[in-house]
């Protein structure tokens, strides 16, 4: 697979040339993890609810907001760079995937 995170996109695809893009591209593994971290606090929320600790729940609710923003905010930022390397190297390409708005 090598050093694609430069430009993550398949470019030798001519349908879904994004497919994968998740693994490829080590850039967005960081948004990814706060997602996921969001998602483990939101549950561990839940949890310390539903048995009456009460205590915890103002530290989770901070974790789980800012994982969940911070993690929103990278994979967006990510997904935009992606894009921009695209749309660089399709106006390299001009013959290449001419019916494919960018």
């Amino acid at each position: 697979m090598g050093d694609t995170h430069h430009d993550p996109t398949d470019h030798a695809r001519t349908h879904l040339p994004h497919m994968g893009e998740s693994m490829k591209d080590n850039y967005l593994w960081p948004g990814l993890a706060f997602l996921a971290v969001g998602v483990l606090a939101l549950v561990a929320g839940v949890a310390a609810a539903a048995y009456g600790h009460h205590e915890y729940l103002l530290m989770i609710a901070v974790v789980a907001l800012f994982s969940v923003t911070a993690g929103t905010v990278l994979v967006i930022v990510e997904n935009r760079r992606v894009r921009r390397i695209e749309a660089r190297w399709l106006s390299k390409h001009p013959g290449r995937y001419s019916q494919r708005v960018a």
